[in-house]
């Protein structure tokens, strides 16, 4: 396991003999009684993240509320069964047979497990141990920094700006990892070290969860930049330069260490130069600050104290940090990227400017700052076991909802609809999971920016779009959300009747002559509707 420094995280009075000493051990028995007291209790990280474990499972079936989340359980699943990666389409109708880099097995393989092990409670739970995991990293990384108070408002910012995004895919899993691996290269350029080479195996485990161990690489590179840029001679550049630029050039090699290799390190920039993707799917839209306050509020925040407390950070690091910015404004799904490496990535340089506020305030909350003492990891465990135990004993059923047409697939096999079926994208992952295969589903990196466009023009309500792929299909059945504007087309359609209907999917078939023959067996080898 990687270790962590946890020497004492910021400059504290206690360090000082010198400076005000109200909160340290002294002769008396009552402050005696007090310190032995706060060994019971857990550190600021691990306040912090049993309260992001708490908030994430109240958020319980909001984690869950992904079409994504059914299509990793059936990859995850897929793979477990053939003990193979599917380097081939095996979930549509579509693409069958088409080459598929699956570059998030791993994480994939992590959600089946969990899933065919505890249900659907058990990946809440899993979701929330990794958000509640990454805030108690950040908190333990910034209190080496700052004053605990300006951490924890730090954390509580991160912990806002994540929480609209935590939902039960890969890119949860990897979170945790994000954080170390951005905090410790940041605090080994702010301390003037060589980078961690140890990361390494970080970034390989990285890559094989989710795309944005790209960023990581890029945070190295730029990193590597700023080490040659503010180096004093030649001789110091030079050596910057191989440190830090031999390290990115590793850590490049280290996430090509998977099965995919160079796709999985190309199939994140498809994603980014898909019009169609960035144009349709609000993850990769422009934040709407009436939807996301939390968001406004980080920002109007980083104002106030850039404006209010005349804080200068160097050129470099406010480039970081505008970067962070500008990415956010342009895909809201990197908030969580401003959340988490904002604060790390500008918290050295605020440190001098930043205070805790009134000695007393800060005496209090440095008892908490150091790591804690065993009995508190042990209360910590406890409490986090105690959390989560309601959902564990009384385990989440899932019935219809946005992403999960069960009742409507459900009728489809009493009319005995068969062949292929044209789906809304968000009913893909729940198809793929109930082994029927789909039209496209949340894969959009294999089905490309041409097939997304036509399918988006179609289920918009585009008749020429829509006629062209039924036709082009050979589409018998359809299954679409109620607000889908394909649904009003095919209402009036020649040669379509809506045939089900109920508050979140819409069904038409294809008007059928009357034959005397077999009934075709709808859906082989459909699985059972998922009861946990």
């Amino acid at each position: 396991m990687m270790s962590m420094d946890l020497q004492p995280p910021f400059p504290a009075a206690a360090d000082k003999p010198e400076q005000p000493s109200e909160w340290r051990p002294s002769p008396d028995g009552a402050a005696a009684r007090g310190v032995a007291w706060t060994r019971l209790l857990p550190s600021w990280p691990l306040l912090i993240g049993l309260f992001g474990l708490a908030r994430a499972l109240a958020a319980g079936r909001a984690v869950l509320n992904d079409p994504d989340t059914y299509l990793h359980i059936a990859a995850g699943r897929w793979m477990l069964a053939h003990r193979a990666l599917p380097l081939h389409d095996p979930f549509s109708h579509t693409m069958a047979g088409a080459a598929w880099a699956p570059s998030e097995w791993l994480a994939e393989l992590v959600i089946a497990i969990t899933y065919g092990a505890g249900g659907w409670s058990a990946l809440v739970v899993l979701g929330a141990v990794c958000f509640a995991a990454a805030l108690a990293i950040l908190t333990r990384l910034l209190l080496r920094r700052l004053d605990p108070l300006c951490a924890l408002v730090a954390a509580g910012a991160a912990a806002a700006l994540l929480l609209p995004h935590l939902l039960m895919r890969p890119h949860a899993l990897a979170l945790p990892v994000l954080v170390l691996w951005c905090g410790l290269l940041l605090a080994a350029r702010d301390a003037g070290r060589a980078p961690p080479w140890r990361l390494l195996p970080l970034m390989a485990l990285w890559a094989n969860l989710h795309g944005s161990f790209l960023f990581g690489i890029a945070l190295a590179g730029f990193l590597a930049g700023e080490a040659v840029l503010q180096a004093g001679s030649a001789p110091d550049r030079r050596r910057e330069a191989v440190r830090w630029g031999g390290f990115a050039l590793a850590a490049l090699v280290a996430a090509l260490l998977t099965p995919n290799g160079t796709d999985g390190l190309l199939q994140p920039f498809r994603l980014m130069s898909s019009p169609a993707l960035q144009s349709a799917f609000i993850e990769w839209l422009s934040p709407d600050f009436r939807a996301f306050p939390a968001l406004e509020l980080w920002l109007l925040g980083a104002l106030a104290i850039g404006f209010a407390g005349g804080v200068r950070l160097p050129p470099t690091r406010l480039l970081l940090l505008l970067g962070l910015v500008h990415m956010t404004l342009q895909h809201v799904r990197h908030a969580d990227l401003l959340g988490l490496v904002g604060p790390l990535a500008i918290a050295a340089p605020l440190m001098p400017g930043l205070g805790g506020g009134t000695s007393s305030l800060r005496a209090g909350l440095v008892r908490l700052a150091a790591p804690s003492a065993p009995p508190g990891i042990v209360a910590s465990v406890g409490i986090a076991a105690a959390l989560a135990a309601p959902l564990i004993l009384h385990p989440l059923i899932r019935g219809d909802d946005a992403v999960t047409p069960a009742s409507a697939l459900r009728g489809a096999g009493e009319l005995g609809l068969s062949g292929p079926v044209f789906n809304s994208e968000g009913f893909g992952g729940y198809l793929a999971f109930r082994a029927v295969p789909t039209f496209i589903d949340g894969r959009i990196e294999m089905y490309g920016n041409d097939f997304l466009a036509e399918d988006v023009a179609a289920e918009h309500g585009d008749p020429a779009a829509l006629a062209a792929l039924l036709d082009r299909y050979g589409v018998a059945w359809t299954l679409l959300m109620p607000q889908a504007g394909a649904v009003a087309v095919l209402d009036h359609l020649p040669g379509w009747q809506r045939v089900y209907a109920d508050a979140f999917a819409v069904i038409h078939r294809r008007r059928l002559e009357p034959f005397s023959g077999p009934v075709p067996e709808p859906f082989p080898g459909l699985s059972p509707d998922p009861g946990r």
